[in-house]
């Protein structure tokens, strides 16, 4: 490794040399040395350019391999070479331009430590006869690397070595160190002179202005966190202004300046691959909005949180502890409180992600809300967590951030199911192992956890035959509404949020098979679709202006999924509550299934959504949109067919129609012992 570093400080030598032949000026020269090795770098910057935009390309697929195989290290490593593959990504080029600087940095120490050597090139036995000199004439037997700088240090305080010719002193004496009043051979310290610890200052201003540009220009600067912006800032702002104080103030000089031409480097940089050509920047900025807003939602209310927490944990005796993770989820435990405060005086515990959530607009004094969102609280909430039983919509127990109690080993951990469907499917492997009991909506759940269980040899769920109150509750209020015949048949288009969806497969071949028909037809994308790309809906809107087609991206309308006629969805959740609710058919497009458990076709039951799809409905692949309009035809000319056979599917896959109710709220105070 010496060898190797001695080569190239002697390679650094000559281009050092060079630098100080044209600017005659030992500060320029290493300002100049600075900027020939940014130049000479720069083509392995555009490598480098390309390599960071197929990185932040990837990562939204690398995120959902990440999500998909976490339990299973092996295929997602395959899976991630597969995906550097495909995008021709080189992990390791992104580390070239660190490994190329240390030993640019440690070649250009030596340099300046080797001013003798390097810079007034004198002879081997010049340069031997002065270090002789310094060791057996002055006894300086400590100087180490620098004792050129020590031989440097003393020929200019008059003290002049045998031996060496008049001409050698007078170069010596001639090199002049010095830069704007800074000896750039000495290395900054507190004890030594005041003003060169303008370089170590001066060292973490450039390094936070380079950031700041980073953060301005730079690709994968901006795809990252505000959070991970900040801590790279503070990190590298330290180490540039600790590291100037252990090295000479020549090398800082080097450092601030190559700080400084980092950033037109990016420009240009940016000027020859322009990031927005392959990058959408709209997007990136977006997500970082909703980071941001969300990390702004967290400070905004960490007082209330903060006093949530310590309230929580003030409870003496808790019996029942709900967790719900947005306001959306209310809907799912609603009726099951109901039961409980009109049939018990226990107190519910409910613990929720979001302040705004509905909970807390409840008044009733069985009920105690708390708001706890972040980790640093949620995780030891859940943690010391002492209560009889614990039920919840989220998955995963024990796979990521939320555990089960590390005080109490006797919490009974409910998974509350919310959506008719397969759980296999959308749930990541073993995402309900950890949980005690399961309240199953049908026959088609409980089939699949038994089945899981055999699969994998995991400890056998308490599966109770609920039922689903949310649809027991549509049905109830569908059959309560005034029904009327819509003046023209009204197409509901609704599609999930997931890759490869209707809209981005087919939506506006889709609609414009149909606009030209006798139908009112309504576009509704899902609420995250809006948010992400807002520009898609404002170009549907201006193309479908004054046409029977509605883009309704306004969700504080009525819902119209009641009024539809026809259902028009891929693999959404809505599916089987409009036409069990309804009894009215689906048409449904075969775009890619969304599936998070790579295991699913392991087991023998097969997937709700799959064994339904052409019983409550019909299904079309997204190349056969033209005979979208026959289907919907027959659909409605064959209404009481298709409504039976809707009817037969519920009361085969769903448990207990119209008394989940009951049973939810029964089955939580028996556990509690309340009778």
């Amino acid at each position: 490794m010496n060898a190797v570093i001695e080569f190239l400080i002697g390679i650094l030598g000559y281009v050092m040399l060079f630098c100080f032949w044209l600017v005659k000026n030992y500060g320029l020269s290493i300002i100049l040395f600075t900027l020939i090795t940014k130049a000479i770098l720069f083509p392995l910057n555009i490598l480098t350019q390309k390599n960071s935009i197929k990185m932040v390309r990837l990562q939204p697929e690398l995120d959902a391999l990440k999500i998909k195989y976490i339990d299973d290290k092996d295929k997602f490593t395959d899976g991630q070479l597969a995906l550097y593959k495909k995008f021709k990504y080189n992990p390791f080029l992104d580390m070239i331009p660190l490994l190329i600087q240390i030993p640019l940095v440690l070649g250009l120490v030596g340099v300046v430590y080797r001013p003798l050597s390097y810079v007034l090139r004198l002879g081997g036995a010049d340069i031997s006869a002065l270090n002789d000199w310094l060791v057996n004439t002055l006894e300086v037997t400590d100087a180490g690397s620098t004792w050129q700088l020590t031989v440097l240090e003393n020929i200019r305080n008059g003290m002049i070595p045998e031996g060496i010719s008049p001409d050698v002193i007078a170069q010596i004496r001639g090199l002049n160190m010095n830069f704007l009043g800074l000896d750039l051979g000495v290395t900054p310290s507190f004890t030594g002179s005041p003003i060169l610890l303008l370089i170590p200052v001066l060292a973490g201003l450039s390094a936070w202005l380079l950031c700041y540009a980073q953060a301005k220009i730079n690709v994968l600067t901006i795809a990252q966190n505000k959070v991970m912006t900040i801590a790279t800032t503070i990190f590298m702002i330290a180490f540039s202004t600790f590291f100037t104080f252990v090295v000479p103030a020549g090398v800082g000089l080097y450092w601030i300046f190559g700080n400084l031409f980092a950033i037109p480097m990016m420009v240009l940089t940016n000027l020859v691959i322009p990031p927005k050509k392959y990058v959408d920047y709209d997007m990136l900025n977006k997500m970082k909005e909703q980071r941001h807003r969300k990390e702004e939602e967290q400070r905004r209310f960490s007082k209330r949180e903060k006093a949530d927490y310590k309230r929580f944990f003030s409870v003496k005796g808790m019996r029942l502890m709900i967790y719900s993770e947005s306001n959306g989820f209310y809907k799912y435990f609603s009726d099951m409180i109901d039961y409980i405060c009109e049939h018990s005086d226990v107190e519910i515990h409910y613990v929720t992600s979001d302040p705004n959530d509905k909970i807390f607009e409840d008044s009733r004094e069985q009920i105690k809300s708390y708001y706890v969102a972040s980790d640093r609280y949620l995780v030891p909430l859940f943690m010391r967590l002492d209560c009889d039983m614990c039920a919840m919509t989220m998955p995963d127990l024990e796979k990521y951030h939320i555990k089960r109690s590390r005080v109490r080993n006797n919490i009974e951990y409910v998974y509350v199911m919310h959506g008719v469907g397969s759980y296999v499917m959308p749930l990541r492997k073993g995402a309900l192992d950890w949980f005690d009991t399961v309240l199953c909506i049908g026959i088609d759940n409980e089939n699949e956890i038994r089945d899981t269980e055999e699969l994998y040899n995991t400890k056998p769920k308490l599966l109770v035959e609920a039922g689903y109150p949310l649809i027991d509750r549509m049905i109830a209020d569908y059959e309560k509404s005034e029904k009327h015949e819509n003046a023209r048949p009204k197409i509901l288009i609704a599609p999930s949020w997931q890759p490869d969806n209707i809209i981005e497969l087919c939506g506006e071949e889709l609609i414009d098979s149909l606009k030209d028909f006798d139908y009112d037809i309504i576009l509704r994308p899902h609420p995250q679709m809006v948010r992400h790309v807002p520009e898609l809906f404002t170009k549907l809107h201006e193309k479908y202006d004054s046409t029977n087609v509605e883009i309704q991206t306004d969700f504080s309308s009525n819902n119209p999924i009641l009024e539809a006629d026809v259902l028009i969805t891929d693999w959404s959740g809505i599916a089987p509550e409009f036409a069990f609710t309804t009894k009215r058919p689906v048409l449904f497009i075969d775009t890619p299934m969304k599936v998070l458990n790579p295991d699913y076709d392991k087991i023998p039951t097969k997937p709700f959504e799959i064994i339904t799809r052409n019983v409550i409905g019909k299904s079309l692949s997204p190349n056969e949109i033209a005979k979208a309009n026959d289907i919907i035809k027959e659909f409605l000319e064959n209404k009481t067919a298709y409504a039976d056979k809707i009817d037969a599917a519920l009361r085969e896959h769903v448990f207990n129609i119209g008394q989940s109710k009951k049973i939810y709220g029964r089955y939580v105070l028996k556990r509690l012992g309340i009778k």
